[in-house]
């Protein structure tokens, strides 16, 4: 995509962004519906029942807006996995959505080239059925949820360092005091 493609594009989301509520916010409140779903290695996991704080972020290698915003994704996890400490506080993970561009890496060797200080466990919702059941209106969305699955918090793209650093110091704050 080209500079001028991706200005036009940024331009009309943002405008259609000041246009209507954050449908994320819809979600706070709401307790995660229990869904099996599988991590990529074949392990089984119910992200409603993990019965601790969980930082938990939609994405796909398909989406655009994903791919620009990994680096202060990759910011925030090197950020938040020392607070998990030796016993982790809460959870980190991240559930990729549909099916991996036939151009581009298969999820397993994506996540096999990931640095080891930004990797994390990673849900395959190829079939979408978790996304849907939860309610996810769009991506690239990071979740706070609390030990009883309970939607806490949200943020949307963190665009900067200084967004990635924001959510970091309200998962922070969250876990200091559960």
């Amino acid at each position: 995509m080209d500079r001028r493609t991706f200005t036009v594009s940024a331009l009309g989301a943002l405008t259609l962004a000041g246009c209507r509520e954050d449908p994320a916010k819809g979600l706070h409140g709401q307790r995660l519906p229990s869904v099996p779903a599988s991590l990529i290695d074949g392990t089984g996991i119910n992200l409603a029942s993990l019965g601790r704080p969980a930082v938990i972020r939609f994405w796909g290698l398909w989406c655009g807006p994903c791919r620009i915003d990994e680096p202060h994704w990759d910011e925030a996890v090197r950020a938040l996995k020392p607070l998990q400490g030796a016993k982790p506080r809460f959870d980190l993970f991240s559930v990729h959505i549909g099916l991996a561009p036939k151009d581009g890496p298969s999820l397993p060797v994506w996540a096999e080239s990931r640095a080891s200080d930004v990797a994390i466990p990673i849900v395959d919702d190829r079939t979408q059925r978790l996304t849907k059941s939860i309610g996810v209106p769009g991506t690239p969305l990071t979740l706070l949820v609390d030990a009883k699955g309970q939607v806490i918090d949200h943020a949307w793209a963190f665009k900067s360092s200084r967004g990635a650093a924001r959510f970091v110091g309200k998962v922070r704050d969250f876990v200091g005091s559960a």
